[in-house]
């Protein structure tokens, strides 16, 4: 196989597993480590935003273009209320939901909610796996109400929200023209500026008496990994696969996410549960690799 596709595909599975992790990692952190979801919202904005300001400061031209305002709106959508509404969810849902139910809820929201936004109307056969897709995440969230996480449809509700809130982000990013590395790196500053002066005041002395050892892991994994890296490896596969191959490897997120949940945590997974997610992901496989899209 040629090496820039081998290569292509590392980093693109490299960043599945760490999006994949997300929910493994943060679920313990609020269940039983002491932290609160704003806690994580300051660890995930503050160090990324350090990282990630040379991008900004590179883009700044194209920044003021866009817009003070463009990117306060794509802020609300894509930074800190959206990673709130995620680990806000995890109070109730396993990690197992949160993997699963919000990256597979944002192509179908997407999906409809590019009709009024960008004119786009899905193809039909793109139209059957979405609703395929769409089966398959009501089949997981079905675990919340009488399997084996009864009560977690509480949680399962904030998934969809953030879904469909990423959904609109990536949407505004297409309307407006916006470059996406630039775009995020813009977000997550504005996302820290906002988060650190509510943080500080109110949490930060209760998080300094958590042990060190989750302290470290809950800052590399949300500021550096989820909030820089993850971004440079898409970004890179993208180069290396091209969109369309490299969105296919979003596919891997919902199915990281079950087996680490699974392994690390000890979240059982159910015969439904494990059926839909095998659903949707056939589903989102078939929308990338099988379909196509209109646009009005």
């Amino acid at each position: 196989m040629n090496p820039k596709i081998l290569l292509g595909l590392a980093v693109g599975i490299a960043c599945s597993i760490i999006w994949g992790g997300h929910a493994v990692v943060a679920r313990p952190a609020l269940a039983g480590q002491g932290f609160h979801p704003i806690d994580l919202a300051a660890f995930r904005y503050a160090p990324a935003a350090l990282l990630l300001a040379p991008l900004a400061w590179q883009a700044r031209d194209a920044l003021k273009r866009i817009g003070w305002w463009r990117l306060l709106v794509l802020s609300f959508f894509g930074g800190a209320p959206n990673l709130l509404l995620f680990v806000c969810a995890l109070l109730f849902a396993p990690a197992s939901h949160g993997g699963t139910i919000a990256p597979m809820v944002m192509p179908v929201a997407g999906a409809l909610l590019a009709i009024p936004m960008i004119g786009e109307w899905p193809s039909r056969g793109r139209a059957a796996a979405l609703a395929i897709m769409g089966a398959g995440v009501l089949m997981i969230g079905w675990d919340g109400v009488s399997g084996n996480h009864p009560g977690a449809w509480r949680g399962d509700i904030l998934l969809v929200l953030a879904g469909t809130t990423w959904s609109v982000f990536t949407l505004l990013l297409r309307r407006w023209q916006v470059p996406a590395i630039p775009a995020t790196a813009a977000v997550t500053m504005i996302s820290a500026i906002v988060v650190l002066p509510v943080w500080l005041p109110w949490r930060a002395a209760e998080v300094a008496q958590i042990p060190a050892g989750p302290l470290i892991v809950q800052f590399v994994a949300q500021g550096v990994a989820l909030g820089a890296l993850a971004m440079f490896l898409y970004a890179r596969a993208v180069e290396l696969l091209g969109p369309t191959r490299a969105a296919t490897l979003s596919i891997m997120v919902p199915v990281t996410a079950l087996l680490l949940a699974a392994f690390l945590l000890e979240e059982p997974i159910s015969l439904l549960q494990g059926l839909g997610a095998t659903l949707a992901a056939g589903g989102m496989l078939a929308a990338v690799l099988f379909t196509g899209r209109r646009t009005a």
